[in-house]
């Protein structure tokens, strides 16, 4: 059982993806964090987008959104980084980028989550996997592909810049409201990707307010309760407001889960750092044993083929919905 800051039994906490978050719409749903106390991560981008047809949001040139950013900074959230912008950037400019960042922010990243399929991403698609899981990642997602971020001659390369500044880096998806039970190594450092990246962490898979509500459930918080769980859950908080009003399920959810007094709710990179210390007290290794990354890259595929091939509700469906289609009309 973990030891937690104030007798605290266990951890909640989001990794906000940045795409479709346009101010002031996700100020609304932002609103709620703060209304029910809790303090979570927020990505950005610094430039604006330039793959319109793949992508869309607000970035840290748009005076509003960046207001909104600088506010709940100062109310104690977390800023990070995915990627400069969304689309092509090249080297000099994701130097321009990570200037501009710390000149807004205050700050360097501490914490970058890789964006959909931008060329300079790092250790990307099925560089994440190693054999076979990597076949077949290639073989199902066979347009996610050629990121060379980590790759020296590229034009997109930033590895250095990345290993300099980034402490925590997104990889394994989970499907499991309590994200520590199933990795509990993490953060953890992984020698294949040493190069150019410190330290990993894992994430409960929840890209959309569907996937949210099907993961986020009193009975699902009761137990991340009962068992002294952690979750860091992955999601798109851009999607959560449509016609002037913040998705129901979202809102009982983080009321429900902010009522409860034996939660720590902290930005992802506190919560990591608290991790970490654990693991140094009671000797767990800083890499991640073969047979334990085996385990979760064939639980992340699963938790990715199960959403998108059975149960249907990843982002992947979720853009093809009334529902989306209806939150971008009112944009």
């Amino acid at each position: 059982m973990l030891k937690l800051p104030n007798n605290k039994k266990f951890i909640f906490t989001i990794i906000d993806d940045t795409d479709d978050a346009f101010s002031p719409n996700i100020d609304k749903v932002y609103d709620v964090l703060i209304d029910n106390g809790l303090k979570t991560t927020k990505t950005v981008w610094v430039f604006p987008v330039r793959d319109n047809e793949r992508s869309k949001g607000d970035c840290l040139q748009n005076d509003n959104f960046k207001k909104f950013i600088l506010k709940i900074k100062a109310k104690g959230f977390e800023i990070g980084l995915h990627n400069v912008g969304s689309g092509s950037y090249k080297r000099e400019e994701i130097i321009n980028g990570l200037k501009q960042y710390k000149e807004i922010i205050g700050e360097k990243p501490n914490i970058h989550v890789n964006h959909s399929y931008n060329p300079d991403n790092i250790y990307c698609g099925p560089k994440r996997f190693s054999f076979p899981f990597n076949i077949i990642v290639k073989y199902l997602y066979s347009s996610y592909n050629n990121f060379s971020g980590d790759i020296k001659n590229s034009k997109y390369f930033w590895g250095d810049l990345h290993k300099k500044t980034i402490k925590y880096s997104r990889n394994y998806e989970i499907d499991n409201i309590n994200t520590y039970k199933l990795n509990k190594y993490m953060p953890y450092k992984d020698k294949i990707y040493d190069e150019f990246c410190n330290y990993w962490y894992s994430s409960t898979f929840a890209p959309n307010q569907w996937m949210f509500n099907h993961m986020v459930t009193k009975k699902s918080i009761d137990k991340l309760e009962r068992e002294g769980g952690v979750c860091i859950l992955y999601t798109h908080l851009g999607y959560y407001y449509k016609n002037g009003q913040v998705d129901q399920g979202f809102k009982e959810m983080i009321s429900y889960i902010g009522k409860k007094e034996t939660g720590l709710y902290l930005p992802v990179s506190d919560v990591l750092d608290i991790l970490n210390e654990q693991k140094e007290k009671i000797k767990i290794k800083k890499y991640l044993p073969l047979v334990k990354k085996f385990q979760l890259e064939f639980n992340s595929l699963k938790t990715r083929i199960k959403y998108r091939y059975v149960k249907k509700i990843d982002d992947y469906h979720f853009k093809k919905s009334n529902l989306y289609n209806e939150i971008n009309i009112k944009k």
